[in-house]
């Protein structure tokens, strides 16, 4: 029994680090970490302000696929991601990243890095 819960375990824990994830194990910065809910065809908490090395993760709870994509250029490329599927980007350079759906044009937000 005891090796099964060590094992599941280890399962729960690699979860979190394979499939959208986009980032290493353990990112620079040390920046800590924060969450987004997709939910009800928006960014709920979508538009934030961060501190550099912030691993910032987007949770899809609608039952409905959105992305996470980059207005201009590649920094958020999630792909489609359906209900309760995850989506995380670690931000190692300063700047304003606005981002938005593919799939749902009112859908934006917006990602500020500090440094």
């Amino acid at each position: 029994m005891k090796r099964f819960i060590v094992a599941l375990a280890a399962v729960l824990a690699l979860t979190g680090v394979v499939g959208c994830d986009d980032n290493p194990v353990n990112p620079p910065g040390g920046g800590g970490g924060t969450s987004i809910n997709i939910q009800s065809f928006a960014f709920v908490g979508g538009t934030i302000t961060v501190a550099l090395g912030t691993q910032v993760t987007w949770t899809n709870k609608d039952s409905s696929p959105h992305t996470v994509t980059s207005d201009s250029g590649t920094e958020l490329s999630s792909g489609s991601l359906g209900q309760n599927a995850t989506y995380s980007h670690t931000f190692n350079t300063a700047g304003t990243f606005p981002y938005h759906c593919t799939f749902h044009s009112s859908m934006t937000g917006s990602i500020t890095v500090t440094p």
